[in-house]
């Protein structure tokens, strides 16, 4: 189960490192759906960052596993946070907006399973 938890913690990683660069570049499609949220270029930056620190947490979380597990637990949170937003806005109603809706659920369960799967190994 190590293997599991190492292969989906470096898969995490590497999805959240390019999030977090395409929100701290402030990147046209991401700002553009962000603004509609009410999240300004300062707090997507901010987010960006927590998104990058997060991906290196699971990296260096490799060979310190309680490392890996709060930066889990971090960016387990921050996505219930966008789910929030997304409720707010009522993207899940709007057929337009769901598929923005979803995918912060969908990552929160992957980032939740990875922590479970961490904690489990470690």
């Amino acid at each position: 189960m190590s293997f599991a938890a190492n292969a989906l913690s470096t898969l995490v990683a590497l999805v959240f490192l390019l999030a977090g660069a395409q929100k701290v570049l402030l990147r046209d499609p991401v700002t553009a759906n962000l603004l509609r949220l009410g999240v300004g270029s300062t707090m997507t930056r901010s987010i960006g960052a927590l998104e990058i620190a997060g991906a290196l947490g699971l990296v260096a979380g490799l060979w310190l596993k309680p490392l890996a597990v709060v930066a889990a637990a971090g960016l387990t949170l921050l996505l219930i946070g966008a789910v929030g937003f997304h409720l707010r806005a009522r993207d899940f109603t709007h057929r337009r907006h769901r598929s923005h809706a979803v995918a912060p659920v969908v990552l929160a369960v992957v980032t939740g399973t990875t922590m479970a799967l961490l904690l489990a190994t470690a």
